[in-house]
């Protein structure tokens, strides 16, 4: 199954609906979203690409060369995980899915755990 990605709005949020096409691959539905922010003058922080098969291979090798292609910032936190020990185009391998979820369960403690960064606005 791939997973279309809607235009950003708000604050930045991205829904993901479940569609399918013969000539779209999801390389390059990433390929697309970083394409659209960086023509947007934003670029993704922190990207997390997870799969368990050949069918991300794609998206696994047009996350690994955004930076250098400069549609990710070089500050970019950038995250290719595939699951199952196989050769893959990610950079990482996480066993089975009780590792995706602990890994999931950790970024979601960190985040709840860092410092919110307020916007400074004027307040008079």
């Amino acid at each position: 199954m791939l997973f279309i990605v809607l235009h950003p709005f708000g604050k930045m949020m991205i829904h993901l609906i479940p569609f399918a096409l013969q000539d779209v691959s999801k390389g390059l539905v990433a390929d697309k979203i970083f394409s659209s922010m960086t023509e947007s003058d934003k670029q993704a922080d922190f990207v997390l690409c997870v799969g368990d098969d050949r069918s991300d291979e794609d998206m696994f090798e047009i996350v690994s060369s955004a930076i250098s292609r400069n549609i990710l910032s070089s500050n970019a936190s950038v995250f290719a995980c595939t699951v199952g020990q196989k050769p893959s185009k990610a950079k990482y391998y996480l066993d089975d899915t009780s590792e995706v979820i602990n890994m999931l369960e950790s970024l979601a403690e960190e985040s709840d755990s860092s410092p919110c960064i307020e916007e400074s606005g004027d307040s008079s």
